[in-house]
């Protein structure tokens, strides 16, 4: 008896795929904010400046395991070609329910690694601060 093949998914070169972008940002506000009120902000936001079509053409992505509560930073994955329109959706933002608020951009990256590693501050260890030589060993 003859076994039926299993073939593996085959997948898009990269020079085929679609060129994503990532989007860091941080939300100013006088309260923390939590995600869910975030997200639905930023989609009816997006919808209201560029219409259901473009926002269909952004492929907006926001990212939820991106979004830290403590300093409300987070990214977002859109088309490469529509990075100024997301940006421009985020600072129009003024409100959060009763929340006044403004979203910084802190920059734009062509990989997820890029923009947390670029534009989210991380919080080091001394050890870590030794290790680059950026301070004495005391030990």
């Amino acid at each position: 008896m003859d076994k039926p093949k299993t073939s593996r998914p085959k997948f898009l070169p990269a020079t085929l795929r679609e060129k994503n972008r990532y989007v860091a940002y941080q939300v100013i506000s006088e309260k923390k904010l939590l995600f869910s009120d975030l997200n639905s902000a930023l989609w009816n936001s997006i919808l209201n400046f560029l219409g259901e079509l473009d926002s269909a053409k952004m492929r907006v992505w926001i990212m939820k395991d991106t979004y830290d509560d403590a300093k409300q930073t987070g990214t977002i994955k859109c088309a490469h070609d529509y990075v100024e329109h997301v940006r421009s959706a985020l600072i129009l933002m003024q409100r959060i329910g009763d929340v006044r608020v403004a979203i910084k951009i802190l920059g734009v990256s062509g990989t997820m690694k890029g923009a947390r590693t670029k534009f989210i501050p991380q919080e080091r260890t001394i050890a870590e601060f030794v290790k680059e030589g950026k301070m004495e060993n005391s030990e």
